[in-house]
């Protein structure tokens, strides 16, 4: 998969987007969403983006254990590895943020079976930059569908990655 941010000339750069959460809890699922919206951008224009020596964009769902893809991070050691994840940011549902490092302890990312301060803190060291995008949620409930505005902010926001604008979103206050 490729997206369309442009390297520099004779760089090798790779973006991984790893989709973290439940699919299963409603809008706790916006990350694997999000990877899998990311996966379906991404191979509808990878030949034409690959001529064009752009950078590849690796997206995947982990569930709610990215800690199970370091081998993958330590594989890969992209450019810039960009967490996707449901967080309660008191914004309204399908506001999507750049959370600061700093900040990420304080918010509702507790579906997970490791924090994601501490699997954050682990890839640093494999990754040139890692940068963690909240979507807020409307409902986490088992069973619940995804609501449609965070249905809706996913796709904006997988195709801000494959455009390379993702840096545009705002950071979280």
């Amino acid at each position: 998969m490729y997206a369309s941010v442009e390297r520099e000339v004779g760089e090798q750069r790779a973006v991984l987007v790893l989709g973290v959460g439940n699919s299963m809890k409603g809008d706790d699922g916006v990350g694997p969403h999000v990877a899998g919206r990311l996966s379906a951008l991404c191979e509808s224009s990878a030949g034409r983006l690959e001529e064009k020596g752009l950078v590849r964009v690796v997206a995947l769902d982990c569930g709610v254990t990215p800690e199970n893809y370091t081998s993958v991070v330590r594989r890969l050691r992209p450019d810039l590895l960009l967490i996707v994840d449901a967080a309660d940011m008191g914004l309204a549902a399908g506001e999507c943020r750049i959370i600061p490092s700093e900040r990420v302890g304080a918010l509702g990312l507790s579906t997970h079976s490791m924090p994601l301060t501490l699997f954050m803190s682990y890839v640093s060291d494999l990754t040139s930059r890692v940068v963690l995008i909240g979507v807020q949620p409307r409902r986490m409930a088992l069973g619940a569908p995804m609501s449609s505005e965070v249905a809706t902010a996913g796709d904006g926001l997988a195709a801000l990655i494959e455009q390379g604008r993702w840096d545009t979103l705002h950071e979280l206050d």
